[in-house]
């Protein structure tokens, strides 16, 4: 049975707590198309509407999880986004609960910034990855939780008194393999530069994009693929008696918050909260 709720060691190394000086709407705009209209009034309008409107995966236990049975949504992004509620509300995360002040839109990695530009939600706290060429699109909140890309692979259980195994051991037993990502992450391009980057890795695998992380682990389970590739937060809510996470950890994931351009002013808000 596959294990969905596996606690994350949230360490120095994995959490990161922002700086003590949060963007201002002054120097995001600057920073980007002088074009945009700044809504300074995104606030006032969460206020009228009644309730802020995220974006978070279902998939991701202790970071952003949707439990059906029970209609709940737990993990730290989620946690954020009451937080956030309750700050431009005026009133505890706990009080933001009670009074539904979030309403949670399920994302993917394929879909969450078409859901954040259609404005079916206000902000996105989906693992999102900073890079210079999101900020180009959105603007995006300091860092709230740093991750790695990890290497999952089947665990077949070998003997450690055999001579040999099938199992793959390291990044350096990848070549000609079939490694699972999802569709449009950085995973792809970040195992490539890592490959680049260290000469003495001479592996040239095969990528297989998929929607979501259970359609990799099933693709995994299955034998389409022989690794799945992700960052180690998210293979860690997916791992059990089956399956093996490989010791690498390569091009580090610094998550943010993002918003509309337009309305950078809530990444202000949140940044308070992240701070």
């Amino acid at each position: 049975m596959r294990k969905r709720f596996l606690t994350l060691a949230v360490t120095a190394s994995l959490f990161v707590l922002s700086g003590c000086t949060s963007q201002t709407v002054n120097e995001i705009s600057s920073k980007t198309n002088e074009d945009v209209k700044i809504n300074e009034k995104i606030t006032d309008e969460i206020k009228e509407r009644g309730y802020l409107r995220t974006g978070c995966k279902t998939d991701v236990p202790e970071l952003s999880f949707y439990d059906e049975k029970s209609g709940k949504w737990t993990g730290l992004e989620t946690e954020l986004a009451y937080k956030t509620a309750a700050e431009i509300f005026g009133v505890t995360p706990e009080d933001a609960k009670e009074q539904n002040l979030v309403h949670f839109t399920g994302v993917t990695v394929a879909d969450r910034e078409t859901v954040l530009e259609s404005g079916e939600i206000d902000c996105m706290l989906a693992t999102y990855t900073i890079t210079d060429e999101r900020k180009e699109r959105f603007a995006i909140s300091d860092s709230y939780y740093t991750s790695y890309i990890g290497l999952m692979v089947k665990d077949r259980g070998e003997d450690i008194n055999s001579l040999g195994s099938q199992s793959i051991h390291s990044i350096a037993e990848l070549d000609g393999k079939y490694i699972g990502v999802p569709r449009n992450a950085t995973t792809r391009k970040d195992f490539i530069d890592y490959i680049n980057m260290m000469n003495t890795l001479k592996v040239n695998p095969i990528f297989c994009e998929y929607e979501g992380y259970d359609i990799l682990y099933d693709a995994l389970k299955n034998g389409n693929i022989d690794v799945i590739a992700v960052d180690v937060s998210i293979l860690s809510g997916y791992d059990d008696n089956t399956t093996k996470i490989l010791d690498d950890r390569f091009a580090p994931q610094k998550y943010g918050a993002a918003v509309l351009k337009e309305n950078a002013p809530l990444i202000d808000v949140i940044n308070k909260v992240i701070e």
